[in-house]
Parts: structure tokens; sequence; C-alpha cells
């Protein structure tokens, strides 16, 4: 039997994460490519704290699910949620995990699924105080 840590647990949620086009995790160039923004808008949104990112692997990716997939912009909610974060000491590695886990409180979804809901940001900062 293999063992398996935490650190396999978190690479198979974000792998699962990967499999849908609108949640999964984008390097800088193809979050870019994306929205459709310069190269740089990436790196200096989420340094801005318009962004999440997620350091992983020795790797920045930025998660597809922050943005709506119709008019290819940042949902409403991103800005507010990476202050909470920043404040909080959460990582976007961190929000990302919790993001690709089924959640009650998002009728056993994966809140990724549930981020375009007008109550995403009340359900999601519940859930999180929770954790």
């Amino acid at each position: 039997m293999v063992e398996t840590g935490p650190e396999d647990s978190a690479q198979e949620k974000l792998d699962l994460l990967n499999q849908n086009p609108q949640a999964r995790l984008l390097t800088a160039g193809e979050m870019a490519d994306y929205v459709d923004k310069a190269r740089n808008w990436p790196s200096d949104s989420a340094r801005k704290g318009r962004l999440i990112s997620v350091r992983h692997a020795g790797e920045t990716y930025y998660p597809a699910f922050q943005i709506d997939p119709v008019h290819r912009e940042t949902w409403e909610w991103v800005s507010t949620m990476a202050g909470i974060l920043e404040n909080e000491g959460t990582t976007g590695r961190s929000f990302t995990l919790w993001a690709a886990t089924p959640s009650p409180r998002f009728d056993g979804d994966t809140p990724a699924m549930h981020t375009g809901d007008p109550d995403f940001m009340t359900k999601a900062a519940a859930d999180l105080a929770e954790l």
C-alpha cells in the first residue's frame, strides 16, 4: 500500500480543477490570453490585490474560476476575496484548494463551480470562516 500525504491530496484537488476549462490553473501567459490582456496583467493584478495567484510546485498560477467566462473579466468578488486572504494571512493556494473541495454550502459541489452565483461571496466567507 502506498501512503499518500497532504501534498498528494492537494495535487489531486488541483488536478480535478484542471479538468474543467473554466476552473483550471493558468500560467501568467495563459491567463493573459484568456482575458485578452497584456502578458504582465496577471502578475500586476495579483500584486495589486485584483487577482488571486497560486504558488504550486515552484510555479505561479492563476485560477480561471476568478474570471467570468462570458465577459472575460474578473468576477466582482475577486478583489474583496484577495483582500480578505491577505488580511487573514491565507495563501491563494489554500483558497484554491478550498475552492476545489466539495462543500455542503454549495450543495455538495466545489465552490469553484459556483463563482458566478450572486451569493458566492456570502457563502464563501461563511464556509472559510469555519475552517
